[in-house]
C-alpha cells in the first residue's frame, strides 16, 4: 500500500507485467506482447519517488561501468560486424539482424555507422518506433525489397510476425532466442517460397552461464520435440564457430558464435550439431565436454596459424595503423595511395586506362565498362590479372630515367619457423646498392612507379647485375625480424596465457622467438635509374673527344667479354665498332659505340651507319657509354635502335645527313650497366 501511494504510476497491469517477466525462466519463456526493455524503463519511471540520492548515485555509477566497458570494447559486436563484413564482401546478398531489444538495435546501428560510415547507405532499422507509422513502415520495407543499395537490417521482433522477406537469405540473432517460437518466426521470413538462395541462419552467444542455460533450454525444447515425434523447422544448425577479438585472445574463456546453416571464413569450428546435441543429453558433464571442444578449437586456430602462415588479423584502426606502420606504411591512405599510383604506372604496360572522377580510380580496358578501383582487392585483382602473360622468363632488369643513378635490387624476404621450415611471413623489398639503403613499404611502391613511368626498357639481366651486397643483409634481416616479432605478438600472448593456465607446453605447440629464422629468397630484378637529361646537348670539345670514344669502346669491349662472347674491333675496314660472336650459338652482334664525357644519353649516326642500322634489325647494338668524365662509367645498349629509340634527322655542314637517337619514354630492346 505505501508503494502505491508513494508511485501512483504503478498500476496493476504494470506490476503484473513485471512479475510475469521476472518470474518466467528458460524452461518456459515464451513471446511476450511487451519489449522486456520497455517492461523495465516504465517500471523505473513509476519507482522513481522511492529512490533515494544514494540509489540514483549507485545507479549513474553502474551505468559509467556499462559505458567503459562498451568503449573498450563489445565482443559479440565485433564478431556481427565480421559476419557482416563477410555479407558485404558478397555480390547482391542482403541480411536481417534480429535483436530483442531497441535500445540494442540503436547500438548497433550507431557502432557500425561508426566502424563502416560508408555503409550508412546499406543500412535500413525496424523497430517499434517506425512500425507506429504504417507508411514509413512500407517506405522502409520496400526499400529494403527492391534497393539494391538496401543490403542490412536491423530489426526487433516487430516484423518477426506477417512480413515476408526472402529477399534476405541470411539472419543473424543477436542474442540467443528465447522461445522456439521466436526463433522458427524469424527463420520464415526468408525462408519461404520464392527463396531463390541457400538461407543461412546465424545466433551469436557469450560462453557465460546465462547463454549456455538458454543454448540448454533450447535444445532440451527439440529433444521434447523430436520424442514427440513432431518436425519443427530446423533451427539448430550445422556447426559451432569461434570468434575472438585480439583483445580476447589474451583472455579466457572467448566468446563464441553458433551458425544455424554453415560458417564463414572468419570462424573457425570447434564441432558439429549432433555432438552438441549428445553432450546437452548428458547435462553439467556435457557442458564440461563443450568447454573441452573450445579448447579444442583454441588447438586447431594455433595448428592453422602455424600450417597457413596466418598472422594476426587486425580489426580496430588502431590496430590497422600499428600493423601497416610494420610494413612501411605511415597509415591506410598512404597504403592506398601507394597502391593507386602503381595502377596508374602500370597501365601502358597492362593495357588498361586509368582517370579520376568523383575522387575514385577508374579504370577501362578495351571496351569494357569503367570498373571502381576503391579497395585492396579491387588493386590485387586488377595487377594479378593475365599476369602469366606479362611476365618475362628469369630474372630482368628495368631501366629508367631518374634524378638520381643508382640501382635497386627487389629481394623477395620470408620467415620461418626453424623447428619445421614452415613459412610464416614474406615480404618484397628493395636494396638501393648505391645509397646502401633499404626500401618497404610506399616509399618502394613509390619508387616503382617512377620507375615504371620513366621506363627506358626491360631487359635480362645477369647474375652479376643481382648481386646483393653483403653489407646489407644483416640490417634487412633485423628490420624484417623485428616486423614479425611485432605482427606475431598478439598471438604469442594468447599462447602465454595458456601456458600460464597450464593448458599448453609452449616448447610443443608453438614457435618461440629465437626460433623465428629470416632468409632471402633469389632477387627478382633490378631497377636502375639513369639521371634525366636537364641540359641541351652540346658538341664535345675536339680535344677530348677521341679520349672518350675510346674509353667508350673498351668499356664495351670488357663487357662483351664479361657477358661470354668474343668481341673484335672492326671500326677500320667496317661501318661499326665492333663485332662480337657468341661461341655457343654463334650469334653475331655488330655494335656501334658512342661516348659522352658527360651524363647525355644519345647517339648520332652517319647516313651509312644509320642504313646499316636499318638493315641489320635486331643484329644492331647501339652502346651510349656515358659519365666517362666522372671517372666511372655507365653504360646503355639499344638493340634495333631504328626502332626501339626516338630520332630525328639533321644536315650539318655539307648536307650530309646524320641521325639524332635518344631513348624513349618506354621501349623494349634497352640494357645498361
Amino acid at each position: 500500500l505505501l508503494i502505491r501511494r508513494a508511485a501512483p504510476e504503478l498500476t496493476d497491469e504494470l506490476v503484473d507485467e513485471i512479475k510475469s517477466f521476472l518470474e518466467t525462466g528458460y524452461e518456459d519463456y515464451e513471446y511476450l506482447e511487451r519489449d522486456p526493455e520497455e517492461i523495465f524503463n516504465d517500471f523505473l519511471d513509476a519507482t522513481s519517488p522511492l529512490l533515494s540520492e544514494r540509489d540514483k548515485r549507485e545507479i549513474m555509477k553502474l551505468r559509467d561501468m556499462a559505458r567503459m566497458i562498451i568503449e573498450k570494447g563489445d565482443s559479440k559486436l565485433n564478431a556481427l560486424i565480421s559476419l557482416l563484413e563477410d555479407v558485404m564482401g558478397e555480390e547482391n546478398s542482403k541480411v536481417i539482424v534480429f535483436t530483442e531489444y531497441k535500445d540494442t538495435l540503436n547500438y548497433i546501428v550507431e557502432k557500425l555507422n561508426q566502424v563502416h560510415p560508408e555503409w550508412s547507405r546499406n543500412i535500413l532499422r525496424l523497430s517499434s518506433d517506425e512500425t507506429r507509422d504504417d507508411r514509413k513502415f512500407q517506405r522502409i520495407r520496400e526499400a529494403f525489397e527492391r534497393d539494391p543499395r538496401a543490403r542490412i537490417l536491423i530489426a526487433t521482433d516487430v516484423i518477426a510476425e506477417g512480413v515476408n522477406l526472402q529477399v534476405a537469405h541470411i539472419l543473424i540473432n543477436y542474442e540467443v532466442p528465447w522461445s522456439l517460437v521466436k526463433l522458427e518466426q524469424r527463420i520464415g521470413r526468408v525462408w519461404r517460397l520464392g527463396q531463390k538462395k541457400e538461407v543461412e541462419a546465424y545466433t551469436l552467444f557469450m560462453a557465460n552461464v546465462a547463454d549456455q542455460a538458454a543454448l540448454n533450454s533450447m535444445y532440451r525444447k527439440l529433444l521434447s520435440l523430436k520424442r514427440a515425434k513432431l518436425s519443427p523447422r530446423p533451427v539448430t544448425g550445422q556447426e559451432v564457430l569461434l570468434y575472438a577479438d585480439v583483445e580476447d585472445l589474451v583472455k579466457f574463456p572467448v566468446s563464441v558464435a553458433v551458425t544455424e546453416k554453415k560458417g564463414k571464413k572468419r570462424f573457425l569450428k570447434v564441432t558439429e550439431a549432433k555432438s552438441i546435441l549428445t553432450y546437452l543429453r548428458e547435462d553439467k558433464v556435457g557442458l564440461e565436454k563443450l568447454i573441452a571442444s573450445i579448447i579444442a578449437a583454441r588447438q586447431e586456430i594455433e595448428r592453422e596459424l602455424a600450417s597457413k602462415g596466418v598472422l594476426y588479423k587486425p580489426r580496430s584502426r588502431k590496430d590497422v595503423e600499428r600493423t601497416i606502420s610494420l610494413l612501411g606504411f605511415r597509415d591506410p591512405r598512404d597504403l592506398m595511395e601507394a597502391l593507386k599510383n602503381l595502377v596508374k604506372a602500370s597501365s601502358c604496360i597492362m593495357g588498361f586506362e586509368v582517370f579520376e572522377e568523383d575522387g575514385s580510380l577508374k579504370v577501362v580496358r578495351g571496351a569494357e565498362m569503367p570498373v571502381s578501383i576503391n579497395t585492396l582487392d579491387d588493386i590485387y585483382g586488377l595487377l594479378a590479372r593475365d599476369k602469366s602473360s606479362r611476365c618475362p622468363v628469369g630474372s630482368f632488369g628495368l631501366v629508367a630515367y631518374g634524378d638520381v643513378e643508382g640501382k635497386i635490387i627487389l629481394v623477395p624476404v620470408q620467415v620461418k619457423d626453424r623447428k619445421d621450415g614452415t613459412v610464416l611471413y614474406r615480404e618484397l623489398v628493395g636494396m638501393d646498392v648505391n645509397h646502401n639503403k633499404i626500401l618497404r613499404g610506399s616509399e618502394l611502391l613509390n619508387t616503382v612507379s617512377r620507375a615504371l613511368i620513366k621506363c627506358m626498357g626491360v631487359v635480362e639481366s645477369y647474375k652479376s647485375d643481382l648481386r646483393v651486397p653483403f653489407n646489407m643483409l644483416p640490417s634487412i634481416m633485423e628490420k624484417v625480424r623485428k616486423s614479425a616479432l611485432a605482427l606475431l605478438e598478439p598471438v604469442n600472448l594468447y599462447v602465454n596465457r595458456l601456458v600460464h593456465f597450464a593448458l599448453r607446453d609452449l616448447d610443443r605447440t608453438w614457435i618461440r622467438s629465437n626460433d623465428l629464422e629470416v632468409t632471402f629468397l633469389d632477387p627478382i630484378c633490378y631497377i636502375r635509374f639513369v639521371k634525366t637529361l636537364k641540359t641541351p646537348i652540346k658538341e664535345p670539345l675536339e680535344e677530348i673527344r677521341k679520349e672518350v670514344e675510346e674509353k667508350a669502346v673498351e668499356v664495351v669491349m670488357e663487357v662483351e667479354r664479361a657477358e661470354g662472347r668474343i668481341p673484335v674491333r672492326v671500326s677500320e675496314e667496317e661501318h661499326y665498332d665492333i663485332k662480337s660472336v657468341d661461341p655457343l650459338s654463334k650469334k653475331v652482334r655488330i655494335i656501334e659505340v658512342k661516348g659522352h664525357y658527360g651524363s647525355e644519353i644519345y647517339g648520332e649516326l652517319t647516313d651509312a651507319e644509320a642504313k646499316l642500322a636499318e638493315k641489320e634489325g635486331e643484329r644492331y647494338w647501339l652502346y651510349i657509354v656515358y659519365d666517362i668524365g666522372s671517372g666511372e662509367p655507365k653504360w646503355v645498349r639499344f638493340r634495333d635502335p631504328l626502332r626501339t629509340m626516338n630520332w630525328k634527322i639533321f644536315e650539318k655542314v655539307e648536307k650530309k645527313r646524320r641521325y639524332l637517337l635518344w631513348p624513349k619514354d618506354l621501349v623494349e630492346g634497352v640494357d645498361v650497366g
